[in-house]
């Protein structure tokens, strides 16, 4: 079964879902998210594309230390070297800026005198240079603030004491605040203290710092303004004042990238009335459709009204384009392939697709695209062009598709031509509604190409399904079957038309390069050989020896054995499945064991000597018992034996041989049929030379409509005792019924003893 569940569809590397309690979605994609070009101002809002930026997405994560720097860098009028500014910032170096404290106070003092592991550093250079004690002070401040907004506290530390030596320096960095000269510096200060204040929780504190120390900066232009801004806006969120405190994460996340994530996490409005709070506070539409761009990307959004605002506000807003981007991705997962997709039923069941509202979402975002279009004031035009023709594909207007994409023939753009170029193919593979040779064969050549199908790993699912689909509708359910589940699933569950059908495929006159190279793939290298012998084993359930055997032997000599050999002929009181004959024995293929077995009844049916024909006819009916679901030999006629299926057969009251089995997508036909093996002990019994063997013959018999009860589905209730009856009324004088009650509880039982 594992070789099958991964052996390679069509030409290798089909995908197959496996199932298990949290069943992973199973669907199509074939949308590129970078056919958005990555904006770093909307970082945030990448995070749903996957993989697809993530260099871009580790990049911003180290913005706020790269800006930090990159504004250290250009307040020292880009003299010092970046590294040299990151060694000293953010390093391990308290002993070594106090011992150049130290050296500022000697007016002689040169880059000579600086730490060893400093005196290379044109920074620390600089500041001695300059006598920045204000700066080499502040940076001494600010590594001791570190662990407290940074890290847990200690085991060893209570919260008490954490509390009281963060008020420590608090009060420290406000008594240094008001000796400073540099605004600069002063602007570092107040983050560091309002930064302090808001990881004590004190968030009324927060604000009267930010009252008492703001007024007294004035400082350029400096991220720092925006980062004392965050710290503002969290505490008025922690003091209930929602609308002030989204206004305001609104404006970071608009003017600041290195707080631009924390910006969009933290945005948060609660209702209606604060929404229109926060509305009213914004200067221009500007700011207003930053708030509708926030607010997208919140779970519980209609993300196409949040675009239509946004859209209203400010048409050329580049939030709009990954907002779209996105929600293109959702419809793909809900509509891309719904009507064919073999596992839509447990989509839904698991994970809720395609989404109740699919239907009515992609026509609102149809009508929003199509007048976006219409009024050609986007950033980006053939975005939503294409935005369009996928919408049309999804929704089934194939004809409009291809001449919206047709529009888009001339792009400049190399994503998005190769995004209209898979979506061309995805939407004729959606289109097809019959398959012939021709379109087998494109699609052959199509997926041979190994590194278009490594470009678009979903495609050949997309044919595979597709094809089933199209393949059961026009009544070739065997080449369905075998594309969908494997060979292994048509051997559990054989049937004459699918069986023929691979026949056909296989046939060197008939068969076309496709279903060769899917049979090779799906069965093996002896497609034909295996084919043969899962239409034999059709033929031995039904019965059909002669049928059987002439098609056993069209399987080649030297690979008959590969399908088994066995030796039927060893008899059983209790029937064990895993019984293994002696290797001493006669070992036979299928072909052999058939050819011996029509000998066998030849004789028999010629000889007028009891003794010869009796023992014919019993060890015909005993390969044949020991080959049916209930003995040893139940290989030669099956390829899948499960334990329970007796006791779903006689559970069901109903003839049925085939179950339901996780392992049986088609379901596990079992060889239960016991009529041959009782025609021949019937005849063994006809003509049984003596007392003795008329009563092991007895035996065999009952053991036959013991087994046909069960597998009727318990018909009538109470098990039938015709055979063990004869046995105990007919033959109790004979030494095989006395080893039959030894032997076996039920028929001591049934005889009283």
């Amino acid at each position: 079964m594992i070789r099958y569940l991964f052996a390679l569809l069509l030409i290798t590397g089909w995908s197959i879902r496996l199932s298990s309690d949290c069943v992973p979605f199973y669907g199509y994609q074939f949308l590129n998210p970078a056919v958005v070009e990555y904006n770093g101002r909307l970082a945030p809002f990448y995070l749903a594309f996957g993989k697809i930026y993530q260099t871009e997405l580790t990049k911003s994560k180290d913005l706020q230390k790269t800006d930090n720097i990159a504004e250290w860098h250009e307040r020292y009028c880009e003299q010092v070297a970046l590294e040299d500014l990151e060694q000293l910032i953010y390093g391990d170096y308290v002993r070594d800026l106090q011992r150049m404290l130290v050296l500022l106070r000697q007016e002689d003092a040169t880059a000579a005198d600086l730490p060893s592991r400093l005196r290379g550093n044109t920074f620390a250079a600089h500041l001695l240079d300059y006598r920045c004690v204000e700066v080499i002070e502040y940076l001494l401040y600010a590594k001791r603030i570190e662990p407290y907004v940074t890290r847990p506290a200690s085991a060893f530390d209570t919260q008490a004491k954490r509390k009281t030596e963060m008020e420590a320096l608090i009060d420290e960095g406000l008594d240094q605040f008001k000796t400073l000269k540099s605004h600069y510096v002063r602007l570092r200060y107040a983050y560091q203290l309002v930064r302090l204040a808001h990881y004590l929780g004190e968030y009324e504190y927060v604000l009267k710092l930010y009252d008492y120390l703001m007024p007294k900066i004035e400082a350029n232009p400096s991220i720092l303004y925006d980062w004392v801004e965050g710290h503002r806006a969290g505490a008025l969120q922690s003091l209930g004042d929602y609308p002030k405190s989204a206004y305001l994460f609104s404006r970071i996340f608009d003017r600041c990238p290195s707080k631009r994530e924390s910006a969009y996490h933290s945005f948060k409005i609660r209702t209606d009335a604060e929404w229109q709070a926060t509305s009213n506070l914004c200067a221009n539409d500007h700011e207003r459709a930053t708030l509708h761009v926030l607010r997208a990307q919140n779970g519980r959004a209609v993300v196409i009204e949040e675009m239509e605002n946004i859209y209203a506000l400010e048409p050329d807003n580049q939030a709009l384009e990954p907002l779209l981007m996105r929600e293109l991705l959702e419809l793909e997962r809900d509509l891309l392939g719904l009507d064919f997709n073999p596992k839509k039923a447990a989509n839904k069941a698991q994970r809720k697709r395609p989404r109740p509202e699919a239907g009515k979402r992609i026509v609102a975002l149809q009508a929003f695209v199509n007048r976006a279009i219409e009024s050609n004031d986007t950033a980006n035009p053939e975005l939503w062009l294409l935005a369009r023709g996928v919408i049309e594909m999804l929704a089934g207007d194939y004809f409009y598709a291809r001449k919206t994409f047709a529009e888009l023939a001339d792009t400049r753009n190399d994503s998005l031509e190769q995004q209209v170029e898979i979506l061309s193919e995805v939407m004729n593979i959606l289109a097809l509604n019959r398959i012939d040779d021709s379109v087998e064969m494109y699609y052959y050549d199509l997926l041979d190409d190994v590194p278009f199908q490594q470009k678009y790993p979903d495609l050949r699912p997309l044919v595979n399904d597709k094809f089933e689909a199209v393949y059961y509708r026009t009544g070739r359910k065997g080449k369905a079957s075998l594309l969908q589940y494997g060979f292994d699933a048509l051997q559990k569950a054989p049937e004459l038309g699918p069986i023929m059908e691979l026949e056909s495929m296989a046939d060197s006159l008939l068969g076309n390069a496709f279903d060769k190279r899917m049979l090779a793939n799906r069965i093996g290298p002896n497609a034909q050989a295996d084919i043969d012998d899962l239409l034999g084993t059709y033929y031995l359930q039904q019965g059909q020896w002669e049928s059987a055997l002439e098609v056993f032997q069209r399987i080649p000599t030297a690979q008959r054995d590969a399908y088994g050999i066995y030796s039927p002929f060893v008899k059983q009181f209790g029937d064990r499945v895993s019984f293994r004959p002696s290797a001493t024995l006669v070992r036979y293929n299928k072909v052999d064991l058939l050819e011996r077995l029509i000998a066998l009844e030849d004789d028999a049916r010629r000889s007028l000597n009891d003794t010869i024909a009796a023992r014919n006819y019993f060890n015909i009916g005993l390969a044949h018992y020991n080959m049916s679901y209930f003995s040893y030999n139940w290989r030669m006629a099956d390829c899948f034996r499960s334990g329970r299926s007796i006791e779903q057969a006689a559970r069901r009251y109903t003839p049925d041989a085939t179950f339901a089995h996780r392992e049986a997508p088609l379901g596990n036909k079992e060889n239960f049929n016991m009529d041959r093996a009782r025609y021949y002990f019937e005849r063994a019994l006809s003509r049984a030379p003596t007392r003795e063997a008329a009563a092991e013959t007895l035996y065999y018999l009952a053991k036959t409509e013991r087994n046909t009860h069960y597998a009727n589905g318990r018909p009538g209730g109470a098990r039938p005792f015709t055979y063990f009856r004869r046995l105990r009324d007919e033959f109790n004088d004979t030494r095989f019924y006395e080893l039959a009650i030894d032997e076996c509880r039920t028929f001591a039982w049934f005889a009283g003893r």
